[in-house]
């Protein structure tokens, strides 16, 4: 196992509950409404109390792969194509753009657009594999 991975691994352990614990409570404090999102040219109406993860696995039945639900590691990010302003977002190490998002970290908002079939998430998710 490289440092790499144990460091992932123990970041992980240590702030995985305490990060899954204020998504859950900052999803609990969202409005319950229908939003329309779409992800891979397809859009639905789902609940806003939830993650971009939950909608892509329960409303979509699209599999992102994932590890820590906390939006440590890394290995659930998607192209964040368009819609509000107030995400938080990543740079793109293969374009350099900041268009990532944290799926397993990020609330569904009205109007999102993501992306998680195309070659550049390829690439993210090979290189998040091999650290």
């Amino acid at each position: 196992m490289s440092s790499t991975e144990t460091a992932n691994k123990l970041k992980i352990t240590l702030l995985g509950p305490i990060k899954r614990a204020q998504m859950q409570s900052r999803l609990s404090k969202l409005p319950s409404r229908e939003v329309k999102v779409q992800i891979n040219n397809e859009t639905k109406m789902v609940s806003s109390k939830q993650t971009i993860l939950e909608a892509a696995h329960k409303d979509f039945g699209i599999k992102i792969g994932f590890n820590c639900r906390a939006g440590i590691c890394g290995a659930c990010e998607c192209i964040y194509a368009a819609g509000p302003q107030n995400v938080q977002k990543y740079k793109c190490n293969i374009t350099g753009l900041m268009r990532k998002v944290r799926a397993c970290y990020e609330p569904v908002q009205d109007g999102m657009r993501i992306i998680t079939l195309d070659h550049e998430m390829d690439r993210m998710r090979q290189g998040t594999a091999d650290e």
